[in-house]
């Protein structure tokens, strides 16, 4: 399941959530309990194959080595 990063429109928290792609729409906030939450979108590592290590973006653009 995955980790959804959330921010409550009501007290602003921000928060995450481990919920099935179709909860998403059923979280609330935990710290006000409130109903009015909106999705954020936050990067993500991703690994490009080889070294085990993982590729991250670098100044200047391209990727470096892992």
């Amino acid at each position: 399941m995955p980790t959804y990063d959330f921010r409550c429109a009501q007290c602003g928290h921000k928060f995450t959530v481990l919920v099935s792609i179709s909860d998403k729409d059923k979280v609330t906030c935990p710290n006000c309990a409130g109903k009015k939450v909106e999705q954020l979108f936050t990067g993500c590592a991703v690994r490009t194959g080889g070294g085990g290590g993982c590729d991250m973006p670098t100044t200047g653009g391209g990727f470096g080595g892992g």
